[in-house]
């Protein structure tokens, strides 16, 4: 079963669990340059598990590519709003099918960021998840901020940077010198590396429009004035490699937990031994999972 999203009536996958007793329902936001079919596996154990799954790709990604939407392309808006009320559509929708089940958010890097900018106005969800995160210092922001600006002004709202792409992505697997292939610091898997690679739905530029809104994302859901509206109960938990790029190899997410303590008072902190970017591809994946679920079990009613 399908049902069209508001914004460009694209679709939502619906994965349910068969067993007998249902915990709850997980809805996923995914990362940048890549789609909802990264997380098969991190699904199916959900499934067992007893969690029902509810996803769609976020605008200029997956099916939308498909549909021959601009690759890395969110929309007009100068934030994640757009990408925010689809994925509070998809929530408001599971809570009309299932009343009566708890609801977990997990955001995955660009896709954790919106899914803080969504619990700054929307508090209806049960816990938060986010994996491969970080607090990103303002200086930095502002400074990818005026570069992204100066870009769109001269080659347009949908151009691409491969500029962009080399100080961000590339910058990241030179840390993993020599490397095998473009992507390595995304794991040490080498076969979920290898299907990243060679999927033409992942990896790719996205515009420097999306560079742009990312930077104002960012610059928003890292002002802790900004959840005055938001559940202070609600239970948080970060779990990320330790050898992961995009948070600074565990200080930046760090530094994420002791930001969101300052509002959320169950907030907790994962970092997982030697893995990188996505903790759910990883050779260690069942020891993460096992720990996610420990966590998502003692915090739902």
């Amino acid at each position: 079963m399908s049902i069209k999203l508001p914004i460009d009536n694209k679709f939502i996958y619906e994965c349910f669990s068969v067993t007998e007793s249902i915990k709850g329902v997980v809805v996923i936001s995914h990362g940048m340059a890549e789609h909802i079919n990264r997380y098969k596996w991190l699904i199916k154990q959900l499934n067992v598990a007893g969690y029902h799954v509810i996803c769609t790709d976020h605008l200029g990604h997956g099916k939308y590519i498909d549909d021959g939407a601009t690759p890395g392309y969110f929309s007009n808006a100068d934030d994640f709003e757009d990408v925010e009320n689809n994925l509070i559509y998809i929530l408001d929708y599971v809570s009309q099918k299932f009343p009566n089940l708890n609801k977990i958010l997990i955001g995955h890097s660009m896709g954790s960021w919106i899914a803080m900018g969504v619990i700054q106005k929307y508090q209806n969800i049960d816990a938060l998840i986010l994996t491969g995160s970080s607090l990103i210092p303002n200086q930095t922001i502002l400074a990818q901020r005026r570069l992204v600006t100066f870009l769109s002004f001269l080659f347009g709202k949908k151009s691409y940077s491969k500029f962009i792409d080399k100080i961000t992505m590339r910058k990241y697997n030179n840390i993993f010198s020599p490397n095998r292939t473009p992507n390595d610091w995304i794991s040490r898997d080498e076969a979920s590396v290898d299907e990243y690679t060679d999927d033409p739905k992942c990896g790719f530029l996205v515009t420097n429009s999306l560079w742009y809104q990312l930077s104002n994302q960012m610059l928003k859901v890292f002002d802790i004035n900004k959840y005055i509206n938001s559940n202070l109960d609600l239970p948080i938990y970060l779990i990320s490699g330790d050898q992961d790029p995009v948070g600074i190899n565990g200080k930046g997410v760090m530094s994420l937990h002791e930001f969101l303590l300052q509002r959320f008072h169950k907030t907790e902190i994962n970092l997982v031994s030697g893995s990188r970017h996505e903790v759910f591809n990883e050779i260690n994946k069942q020891k993460s999972f096992k720990d996610l679920i420990k966590f998502i079990d003692s915090n739902i009613e």
